[in-house]
């Protein structure tokens, strides 16, 4: 009786094996491959919003001096992102001729430059290129509207406190300036400069550009 079970059982599986392959094999031929088309018609259109539009791609690069992003963000002052109009209002602090308001300016955009928060990375990078440059005397200053444009002087002396942790910032933030494109001869210029003020040894001062 128990043979006469398991034989039953085995013949029931042989059938089912035989039609569950059956039923496979009768299936349409065009059937599969419709299917992967589809999906490779699926991934090609879920893929095609990811490619860079035209319009990105060829998007001047920010303007790399003061005046220039001045005018650039105050034609579109969205541009350089969220933090782009306090940007161009701390920019246009350093061609006045009150140094009350340049000493305002600097505290409100040196934030903003070192650590890049809101803006646009490659604006942010702009504006630390044309400050440096500017400050340094390496590009033409803005002329003020009294006194002569002021460059950036590294000399002997203690730094005040607020000077010096904003040269402990740059440091500290100079890889991923880097990354966002601050090119790395301005980095070690920038690094050379400002390690000793950073170390509490230097000191910085606004001085008349040399040559002006």
């Amino acid at each position: 009786m128990g043979v006469a079970i398991a034989a039953a059982t085995a013949a029931v599986g042989v059938i089912v094996l035989v039609v569950l392959t059956t039923a496979d094999d009768d299936r349409p031929t065009g059937a599969a491959p419709t299917a992967a088309a589809t999906s490779g018609g699926a991934t090609a259109t879920q893929a095609s919003p990811s490619a860079p539009s035209p319009v990105e791609e060829s998007a001047p690069a920010p303007p790399q001096t003061v005046t220039g992003l001045i005018a650039e963000l105050t034609a579109r002052p969205d541009a350089a992102g969220p933090a782009g109009p306090q940007l161009r209002d701390g920019l246009q602090g350093f061609v006045s001729g009150d140094e009350a308001v340049r000493q305002r300016s600097a505290q409100q955009v040196l934030p903003i430059v070192i650590s890049g928060e809101a803006l646009d990375p490659r604006y942010a990078t702009a504006s630390r290129l044309a400050l440096f440059r500017t400050m340094t005397g390496l590009s033409p200053a803005p002329s003020a509207p009294a006194g002569s444009p002021t460059c950036l002087e590294v000399r002997q002396g203690t730094p005040p406190e607020v000077v010096q942790g904003y040269a402990r910032q740059v440091l500290d933030q100079l890889p991923a300036w880097q990354a966002d494109g601050f090119p790395a001869d301005e980095s070690a210029r920038l690094q050379a400069a400002i390690t000793p003020v950073a170390a509490g040894q230097a000191t910085v001062e606004l001085r008349p550009c040399p040559g002006r």
